[in-house]
């Protein structure tokens, strides 16, 4: 029942009867566990509000563990790459260990892992729900041996810190008399949430946000008008998506057609944006705390960068006489890629509401800082080299 519009939802929050909101661990997945970005920041903004942040155990957990394995993975691919640098380079100081020493800051991966969650939570005021003595072991069980959800009927063990998680949400929230606001893509958190009366769920973490911030009308009004096509800040907004785009890092794959290659992308360069339409446009935070009256806007926004990268292909056989690899030349090829991308932009707006109204853009921000290219069948023969200079047929 509790799956409803955003025009219920908006009424609920208006009235108090939503007073917390909870994400599950695809969430921070889907953020890539950047616990500082601008949107998983944008939690803190309830601190000071009658409105409460709330996490399971059980997803804090998870989230923890992606956390550690995600440092060990940077650590490995940091001592891989500094090693083979050092290599080339025959340099013998510092050693690799001396540059993962000042990277890591002596902290092993586990070390650093609960460094950054313990400062999220503490900077978003986040409240860990204790799910082992909110939910008795006979709740979780009888939902199993009944396959109500977030059981069903594959592998149904595989539901149980769901269960748990959910369980402990609609426990909390029946406790307090107040009902949750639950972000999830999982089909079985929202088969949990339809038969709740007190978990209502959405599946973005920027549309949560947008209703829980419930901007004014006339706010949105401003900064939509502002970042609208032919006006300052839809070319101020471009210029930062750019800059965005030249730090993102690059990669690629391919099957050559012969022997082997080696690929080198290059950083790519913003060609075109596809804007969304208004509607999509989220505020997810109005920070009114700036001693000058300056609001500080927060807008998230999904658009298509079409965005060009430079590739180095280097070819080479392997000669089985003589043991060597042989190079068989290199060319390079200018890829053009389309990125589905949410957007962060951050804006400043002066004296709202006046006739000196004005609006300035501060910075913006790209989730993705990573991306792979994939080039499929690539050769370094041309067709002209198969047909000795007669016309392909």
């Amino acid at each position: 029942m509790p799956v409803v519009d955003d025009d219920q939802i908006k009424d609920l929050l208006i009235k108090g009867a939503i007073s917390a909101i909870s994400v599950d661990t695809s969430v921070f997945d889907q953020k890539q566990l950047q616990l500082s970005s601008v949107t998983m920041q944008a939690m803190a903004s309830f601190k000071d509000r009658p409105f409460e942040f709330l996490l399971s155990n059980t997803v804090a957990k998870e989230v923890l563990a992606h956390l550690v394995k995600h440092t060990e993975e940077a650590i490995q691919a940091a001592r891989k790459s500094i090693g083979k640098s050092l290599n080339v380079f025959e340099t013998k100081k510092p050693t690799r260990e001396e540059i993962l020493e000042l990277i890591s800051g002596g902290r092993t991966a586990e070390m650093a892992a609960h460094q950054r969650w313990e400062k999220f939570v503490k900077d978003t005021g986040c409240e860990i729900l204790s799910d082992t003595d909110l939910v008795e072991t006979a709740t979780v069980f009888d939902a199993y041996f009944a396959g109500f959800a977030p059981f069903g009927s594959g592998r149904k063990k595989d539901e149980f810190p769901d269960a748990l998680a959910l369980n402990a949400l609609e426990r909390t929230a029946s406790k307090r008399s107040t009902c949750i606001l639950v972000v999830s893509k999982d089909g079985d958190w929202r088969a949990f949430c339809e038969n709740s009366r007190r978990l209502f769920l959405v599946p973005e973490i920027e549309r949560a946000l947008n209703l829980v911030t419930d901007a004014p009308l006339g706010l949105r009004k401003a900064i939509l008008c502002w970042m609208s096509e032919g006006r300052a800040g839809r070319e101020e907004i471009r210029h930062g998506i750019a800059e965005n785009v030249e730090q993102i890092e690059f990669t690629a794959s391919a099957y050559p057609t012969h022997g082997d290659v080696d690929l080198f992308a290059w950083g790519g360069e913003l060609k075109r944006i596809d804007w969304p339409n208004e509607m999509d446009i989220d505020i997810i935070e109005v920070d009114d705390s700036n001693v000058d009256g300056v609001l500080r806007v927060v807008l998230s926004l999904p658009v298509v960068l079409s965005i060009s990268v430079p590739i180095e292909m280097s070819f080479s056989v392997w000669d089985s006489v003589d043991k060597e690899s042989v190079d068989m030349g290199s060319n390079s090829v200018e890829v053009e890629e389309d990125m589905h991308q949410r957007v962060t932009i951050t804006a400043d707006v002066f004296d709202f509401g006046t006739e000196a109204e004005d609006i300035a853009f501060y910075q913006s921000e790209l989730v993705d800082k990573y991306h792979e290219i994939e080039l499929g069948e690539v050769s370094i023969f041309e067709p002209e080299d198969y047909w000795a200079g007669e016309e392909p047929p």
